[in-house]
């Protein structure tokens, strides 16, 4: 039986019962934040944030993933490729040697490019010329395979070449510039080429740490006289070198800067951000300009990954000498991918981030290798062959995942004195009835509560592509499910955790706003 606290009164008289109290706590829209003491963590934020995502106004359970394009080799999908000229658009899927046509759902057909050495990671870009839009995909490995808008093709072929083909491409100022798998050279073509003689530039000479150039990329700088553009080069070993001109045969070609920052994280580390260029490192994602100003170990207080400083750290160090992080960006969501290579058959492990916000979270689940943006949609790549569309549906292909909410501790302003929680009511907005977990955690107890049973919900309304027009009815619009639910809990500080499983094919639109939280208050602790 609940037993309030008792606390003496004034006189030293008699004991009393003590007023019970009300709270809020807000929705942790500033997002997963391990990055400070449990004691100090901003409020806002949570210790775990799972399978949520942080919207500017509420936190909403993530969708789940269902199978798109099915029908290739039982292998990894490790790269996603779109292909967009003007109207025309079309959708690639790297898999045991092939490339394949994904850019219709359901069983795909014969590769569209067979028998290539190597498509553990294909690196792509696009190429405008007077012979139209070009797809280049290389590898590293093979010859550089060209589709324009109809076709694959070899020809023509980049001539020239020492020490193995081509594993990054990027284009700088009408030219094509490449990189090969391990090496301090990097090579460009002619003016407005996809093929044809490609010149070598050493850097040997520059590059005082060795390693090798991971990748490249154009960079636009704003000056007193304007924006100017710049060819960046990164190395394995965390150099950057920027260079100013039209090419490297121009006597204008220039080395404007050669700066340090901590090793990138494989060659899908950089991702355009604005005007800015954000770069995956061991020491987190970290903004190109400050590399500029910035010393390497100063880099880390402006990573944008500062607030899960310590989870990044882990995640690296867990991951040495693994392949597979991939940086992206689903601009419709306003969400940033991070995705995490595997460290075992098990782990589907990605960091998310609402980009506008810079709030973090983590999703758990996925069995991705590789993500890409097609027609707005998400997509990732799977290690049995398949391409599973993200955030649709309420399972992972078929398997339950739960949502978690674990608030950073909070004293509700009287530090030193023990609460005592007995009702905890979660603002909930939903277009279907859901019945959430609720764990009151105290003084400190980061100890994930075990997942809820699955709620079987159910939709109330139509489902786009398969209900009949003008016979069935629309889906609920979101509806209040806020109910106070007995939580107890004693302690000095208070997370009132929060979580969800869901058994339904419907996507959810589940929204948390608010906590409240209903409590006592005893003595002062000692």
């Amino acid at each position: 039986m609940r037993q309030a606290l008792r606390q003496k009164s004034s006189n030293g008289g008699a004991n009393r019962l003590p007023t019970s109290k009300a709270t809020f706590l807000p929705s942790p829209t500033k997002g997963w934040y391990v990055g400070a003491n449990l004691s100090d963590a901003p409020k806002g934020t949570a210790y775990i944030l799972d399978n949520a995502f942080p919207q500017l106004d509420y936190v909403r359970m993530r969708g789940g993933s269902l199978a798109y394009a099915t029908g290739m080799p039982n292998a990894a999908v490790n790269s996603l490729i779109p292909y967009i000229n003007g109207t025309t658009s079309k959708f690639f899927a790297g898999c045991n040697g092939g490339i394949y046509d994904v850019t219709g759902a359901g069983a795909v057909g014969a590769a569209a490019v067979s028998g290539l050495n190597s498509t553990a990671y294909l690196e792509y870009m696009q190429f405008t010329n007077s012979g139209g839009t070009w797809l280049m995909v290389v590898n590293g490995v093979d010859a550089a395979q060209l589709y324009n808008g109809t076709s694959w093709t070899t020809t023509p072929a980049i001539t020239g070449l020492t020490g193995g083909n081509l594993a990054f491409v990027w284009p700088f100022k009408n030219r094509i510039y490449g990189i090969q798998t391990a090496s301090l050279s990097y090579w460009y073509l002619g003016l407005n080429s996809i093929g044809g003689a490609a010149t070598q530039v050493d850097m040997s000479g520059i590059f005082k740490y060795g390693g090798y150039i991971i990748c490249g990329t154009s960079w636009s700088i704003s000056s007193n006289s304007g924006l100017y553009e710049v060819l960046a080069l990164i190395t394995s070993e965390g150099e950057v070198a920027i260079y100013d001109g039209l090419n490297p045969a121009d006597t204008a070609w220039t080395l404007k800067g050669l700066y340090k920052i901590s090793k990138p994280l494989g060659r899908r580390c950089i991702l355009k951000a604005g005007g800015d260029i954000a770069v995956m490192t061991e020491d987190g994602i970290i903004p190109m300009s400050s590399a500029m100003t910035l010393d390497q170990i100063a880099l880390q207080n402006v990573a944008v990954t500062k607030p899960i400083a310590p989870a990044w750290r882990d995640a690296v160090t867990a991951r040495q000498g693994l392949t597979g992080w991939q940086i992206v960006t689903w601009p419709l969501q306003s969400m940033g991918i991070i995705n995490l290579p595997k460290t075992s058959t098990g782990d589907a492990t990605q960091f998310v981030a609402n980009v506008r916000s810079g709030a973090w979270a983590r999703y758990l689940g996925w069995d991705a290798n590789c993500f890409g943006v097609y027609n707005n949609v998400l997509y990732y790549g799977t290690s049995d062959g398949r391409v599973m569309q993200a955030e649709t549906g309420a399972q992972d292909d078929g398997k339950n995942y739960t949502w978690t909410v674990f608030p950073s501790y909070n004293d509700l302003g009287s530090p030193a004195v023990v609460k005592h929680v007995k009702m905890v009511k979660p603002r909930l907005q939903s277009a279907y009835p859901v019945v959430p977990q609720v764990t009151v955690k105290v003084d400190f107890d980061t100890t994930k509560p075990q997942a809820p049973t699955a709620s079987f919900a159910a939709a109330t309304g139509a489902l786009w592509d398969t209900a009949r027009w003008d016979v069935a009815t629309w889906p609920a619009d979101l509806t209040d499910l806020s109910n106070w639910t007995d939580a107890e809990g004693f302690g000095s500080v208070i997370s009132p955790v929060i979580q969800l499983t869901l058994s339904t094919s419907v996507t959810p639109d589940i929204r948390l706003t608010s906590i409240e939280i209903l409590y006592e208050t005893g003595n002062a602790v000692g």
